[in-house]
């Protein structure tokens, strides 16, 4: 395993768990990887939860435009691409895919730090981005038709 104090370690555990959500729940062949970068672009929804553990601190984030998180929620909720969403069902649907992805993160870590929480996921409309305090790492992926970012941010020690 790569060197788990990395935040690449963590969004590559995060990318695979993206994957098997693509593949087990979703029924999708899998996702694509289009870049590895953090968004430039603002405004966009999304969600994030935490992952706290004894020795490491994490928060997960994924975010894409609004179109990007309704073909997601679409997705995981088994709706036709025409059938009415509402911003609250949307807000459920994409907090349930973070924390159904931060939960196969914590399968994935948890040999390297046991003691590994799920904190609540919840629904932003605007841009996450580390602060001087922070390491990220994101990748843009296609998710179910979705393009959208996976991000990983760490609180420097």
């Amino acid at each position: 395993m790569d060197d788990p104090t990395l935040v690449s370690t963590w969004l590559h555990a995060m990318v695979n768990s993206a994957e098997e959500l693509a593949t087990s729940t979703l029924g999708l062949e899998g996702i694509t990887v289009i870049n590895e970068e953090l968004p430039k672009e603002r405004d966009f929804p999304g969600s994030y939860v935490a992952l706290i553990g004894d020795s490491y601190n994490f928060e997960y984030g994924i975010a894409g435009s609004w179109d990007s998180c309704a073909v997601l929620a679409r997705a995981l909720l088994f709706m036709e691409p025409e059938e009415e969403l509402s911003d609250d069902d949307l807000a459920d649907a994409v907090n349930e895919v973070i924390n159904i992805v931060a939960g196969g993160i914590k399968r994935r870590m948890s040999e390297i730090d046991t003691g590994l929480k799920l904190g609540l996921p919840a629904f932003f409309n605007g841009t996450l981005h580390p602060t001087s305090h922070q390491e990220a790492a994101a990748s843009k992926v296609d998710l179910a038709g979705a393009e959208v970012y996976l991000m990983v941010f760490r609180h420097r020690t």
